[in-house]
């Protein structure tokens, strides 16, 4: 593995060779049987393991699915594999999907509308203090601004940031003393809004132009007037940090840090859409995210109406895709996926991308009601979860021999021991499914599957 490239790895598995349990916890609320939990959930973890070979091979992501498996179980899958995203810190990812439908808004802009919503929506003043955190690590001399600062002032933000990175953000960006009324944040978002759909939907690399940040919002006051208040004390740090992020980041961002405060998150994910450089401001948006999350893992799926587009909006659409592949690649991964034969030329554009087999092989049989032990079954979901796609750990190895033979031939009694195994292993944070972990799993027996 790269000691320069994040790995979103869950931390007790990676020691073990996988990037996540192979196996699929017992849902105990009973909302899914547990035969369709095992099998998605190896589809989830075969996704996962994609995206770590491939951030650090700076590949795409090509998912393959078939239109004899319902799009169901596709949909349970993905939408596993977003959870432990936003539910697991150690995995350090950030994930989401975007439709093909999104890229009406424009074949770039779509994606930037998708992330500025969501990175406003998932805390933006968090990762707004972890990039200030590691851009404050020492004073840029070279903008006008830093004569407003000393370093040890400059040393001692950062710090707040690193320790109270809510209650810093607040104090330099501003709470203010009378929030905006519903009228005047109407005003301001649809004012926003319309800059935005003034814009060209889609532009070329070379027309696009420096990215602007007209002062709409980046001098707003916060409470009252000077005259009737001592001036604010930190009024020069807080000119220093929004240009460090104009300089740093991005003129566009940095016009939506400076509205958040007041006018909250309409306005500023409404902000980070109004750019005369969309790629430009999609790469800032991404290294933004970067500053909080290791990779950031962009799907673009929904291919069903590619058989009906023109011939031209087809080549437009790939040449997008290329670009925004090179874009993403920077902070993660892109993942393309699609139903096999749907959309050919996407598959011919990404047949050197790290490939995923979702066409749940097993899903027939388990649906059926045939549970019975079949190793090779077995096999397909510890390669799922392993980080080089060949487990470590064999069905038919030694490792397995007490668990396969206490199954009583149940692949779901196999499946729930494992599962209990590897967790007990990774709790202990050893580095093999160990003659502990395998008793673990054997304890397990009586309760395992109901």
């Amino acid at each position: 593995m790269s000691d320069t490239i994040p790995v979103p790895v869950s931390a007790d598995y990676a020691r073990l060779g996988y990037v996540a349990n192979p196996f699929a916890t017992i849902d105990g609320s009973g909302s899914e049987p547990y035969w369709m939990r095992l099998v998605t959930r190896a589809a989830a973890n075969r996704l996962l393991a994609a995206t770590v070979r491939a951030r650090l091979s700076r590949k795409p992501v090509l998912v393959t699915m078939v239109e004899t498996v319902p799009e169901y179980y596709y949909r349970v899958a993905q939408n596993d594999f977003l959870r432990r995203m936003s539910d697991d810190p150690s995995l350090d990812m950030m994930a989401l999907n975007i439709p093909l439908d999104i890229m009406r808004l424009g074949r770039i802009r779509g994606t930037i509308a998708e992330l500025s919503e969501l990175i406003v929506a998932v805390d933006l003043p968090a990762t707004v203090a972890g990039w200030f955190t590691r851009e404050l690590q020492r004073t840029d001399i070279e903008m006008p601004e830093s004569g407003l600062v000393t370093p040890d002032e400059v040393a001692a933000v950062r710090e707040a940031f690193v320790s109270d990175p809510h209650g810093a953000f607040d104090r330099y960006f501003g709470v203010p003393a009378e929030p905006a009324s519903a009228s005047e944040l109407d005003a301001v978002v649809h004012e926003a809004y319309m800059r935005q759909v003034g814009q060209p939907v889609d532009m070329e690399k070379d027309e696009e132009t420096v990215e602007s940040s007209p002062a709409l919002v980046e001098n707003i006051p916060n409470g009252p007037e000077a005259d009737e208040e001592p001036a604010d004390p930190d009024a020069d740090m807080r000119e220093y940090l929004l240009a460090l992020a104009r300089e740093h980041l991005s003129p566009v961002l940095a016009r939506a840090i400076a509205g958040y405060a007041r006018y909250g998150e309409s306005l500023a994910a409404q902000e980070m859409k109004v750019t005369k450089a969309p790629r430009k401001t999609l790469a800032a948006i991404l290294r933004l995210m970067n500053a909080r999350w290791g990779s950031v893992t962009v799907i673009y799926d929904s291919f069903s109406a590619w058989p009906i587009l023109d011939q031209q909006t087809k080549m437009e659409i790939l040449s997008s895709m290329t670009e925004l592949r090179w874009i993403i690649a920077d902070a993660g991964v892109m993942v393309v996926a699609t139903m096999k034969g749907e959309a050919p030329e996407l598959e011919e554009q990404f047949a050197a991308a790290e490939q995923v087999d979702w066409s749940m092989p097993e899903l027939s049989a388990m649906y059926g009601g045939d549970t019975t032990v079949d190793l090779a079954r077995v096999q397909s979901w510890l390669d799922a979860a392993s980080m080089d796609a060949a487990s470590p750990v064999r069905a038919d190895g030694p490792e397995f021999v007490a668990l396969a033979a206490a199954a009583g031939g149940d692949i779901t009694v196999l499946s729930a021991m494992a599962e209990a195994a590897f967790r007990d292993a990774a709790t202990r944070g050893v580095d093999a499914l160990d003659e502990t972990a395998v008793a673990a799993g054997l304890a397990t027996k009586s309760g395992a599957v109901g």
